[in-house]
């Protein structure tokens, strides 16, 4: 059985979507300037201001680390925040998200960088659990944001206490439906997705939950496997008890057919195999350069999956981020792009198709879609 011959991932009215891997093709000047080991700034920042949660969920990609790391909570400084995000936008980042390595939004900060992020021109995102969010919050959110993603992964309390400190089911769904609300009276272009990782756990659960977030009033449901392999993983690894990928699949097909103008689903598969685990088909960290990874402790990473893992750091960007000028494109940096960073690598990639693109297209160099002929 192949996965991508049963699985739709996106309908097609939703073909241009954020999870399309065609999107990739858009980033040719980056891939060109790797290509030439030249890296230009990067497509998007990816920004943890705080490493602490209120839920520490067992398959957070940062759970170990914050586990190990419990008596730090650090929480980056408000002003260098700010001064990181000004930055950043002056060179030339596109995009920032706030999330990762703890809940975003327990930083008091959070609505002021969001802001701010979306004045120096970049576009703005915050991957959260959702259970914090004040009024303050949810205004700038829907005012600035191009998308937010709420990790819920169930639809019920029950199937929400899994690997969380906390019953917070319907608080994250209140403030999910808030925040949807708020959006549609700014009228702005923010995308909320009711984020779903599947586990043996919640794997019923999948179409309930789909459900839910189309009668909350989100614009998108985003449903995909777990990644078994990151460091987060330890206990929820040796829980798990394999999938139903036949009823997974069931499910599949009827949220698919919840989707509307204003809802859409996305069953996202091509970063995994037929039994549903991460695959790799590439041979260096080709588009690594993309993204940088910037933490609540002043570290800068290789990349988001590989956060807080010390054989990827690459320097400090605290107390001046101007350092990053200094960093971004040295020789370790490069070193990890075209020779040792994949060979140490053993989570889901989030470049999996990206890499291909600038492995087969640029590092390749023979042209194998003919680009200049319509």
């Amino acid at each position: 059985m192949i996965i991508d011959k049963w699985i739709r991932e996106w309908s097609r009215r939703s073909e241009f979507n954020s999870f399309n891997s065609w999107k990739g093709l858009l980033y040719s000047d980056w891939y060109k300037a790797i290509a030439q080991e030249a890296f230009l700034p990067p497509v998007e920042a990816s920004l943890d201001p705080i490493h602490d949660c209120n839920l520490m969920c067992e398959h957070c990609n940062a759970h170990g680390y914050l586990v190990d790391n419990r008596a730090e909570k650090n929480r980056m400084p408000d002003r260098h925040m700010l001064k990181l995000v000004r930055f950043l936008g002056k060179w030339g980042v596109r995009g920032v998200c706030f999330g990762g390595g703890g809940e975003p939004s327990m930083h008091s900060g959070l609505p002021a960088a969001v802001d701010l992020a979306k004045k120096t021109g970049m576009d703005v995102s915050i991957s959260t659990n959702g259970t914090l969010f004040t009024g303050r919050l949810i205004d700038s959110m829907a005012a600035s944001c191009r998308w937010v993603g709420i990790s819920i992964d169930a639809a019920s309390s029950r199937t929400y206490m899994h690997g969380r400190r906390g019953d917070m089911f319907r608080v994250a769904l209140g403030n999910a439906e808030k925040l949807a609300k708020r959006i549609r009276q700014l009228g702005t272009n923010c995308d909320v997705a009711y984020k779903f990782l599947i586990f043996s756990y919640n794997q019923h659960e999948i179409y309930k939950a789909c459900r839910i977030a189309r009668d909350i009033g989100v614009s998108n449901f985003h449903v995909r496997p777990a990644d078994f392999c990151h460091q987060g993983m330890g206990t929820l690894r040796k829980k798990f008890s394999g999938y139903d990928i036949n009823k997974i699949k069931e499910q599949f097909e009827k949220c698919h057919r919840l989707e509307n103008e204003h809802f859409r689903v996305f069953t996202i598969m091509h970063k995994f195999d037929e039994v549903m685990r991460p695959k790799k088909d590439f041979d260096q960290c080709y588009a690594a350069p993309l993204c940088i990874q910037l933490c609540a402790n002043g570290k800068i990473y290789f990349c988001p999956d590989q956060r807080h893992v010390g054989y990827y750091e690459l320097g400090s960007h605290y107390p001046d981020p101007q350092n990053i000028l200094n960093i971004w494109g040295n020789e370790k940096h490069r070193r990890l792009v075209f020779k040792t960073g994949r060979k140490r690598c053993t989570s889901r990639c989030t470049m999996t198709a990206y890499n291909r693109q600038c492995q087969e297209l640029f590092i390749k160099n023979t042209d194998p879609m003919c680009r200049w002929f319509v």
